[in-house]
């Protein structure tokens, strides 16, 4: 090449494609777009993640939530938030941890990211959807 041909450089950042971490925001849409047919939802540990996805979900009246969590504290305060909402007896649902993922009330699980770790390490006879919000 000539010195005339040379591709000239852009003034700037070069362009790449960087992905983001996941936000509670984002991962509730990617969420739904998944799984907008599926009415029961098993939920096993609460954090940001899971509690917006519970907010967002539960403007659809159909849907039912089944939860547990190994920090009662959090699961106590989830109860209180939650169980104030209307038609909640009908809806929400607190479970012991033990057998949850053994005997799964629903198909679908969704695992908040401190659980995860010994969720895993539990059997899952029946072959359950564990759901990590973070990682969708």
């Amino acid at each position: 090449m000539t010195q005339n041909q040379q591709p000239t450089k852009k003034r700037g950042r070069p362009s790449t494609k960087v992905k983001l971490k996941n936000n509670p925001k984002t991962s509730r849409e990617l969420f739904f777009k998944k799984y907008k047919d599926v009415t029961e939802f098993g939920i096993y540990g609460v954090d940001d993640f899971t509690k917006e996805i519970i907010e967002y979900l539960w403007n659809n009246p159909e849907i039912t939530f089944h939860v547990t969590d190994e920090n009662n504290s959090r699961l106590t305060n989830m109860n209180r938030y939650f169980g104030q909402r209307s038609f909640s007896m009908y809806r929400w649902n607190v479970y012991p941890t033990s057998n949850f993922i053994e005997h799964p009330p629903v198909d679908i699980i969704l695992v908040s990211k401190d659980c995860y770790d010994s969720v895993i390490k539990r059997p899952n006879p029946y072959n359950i959807n564990l759901i990590l919000l973070e990682e969708i």
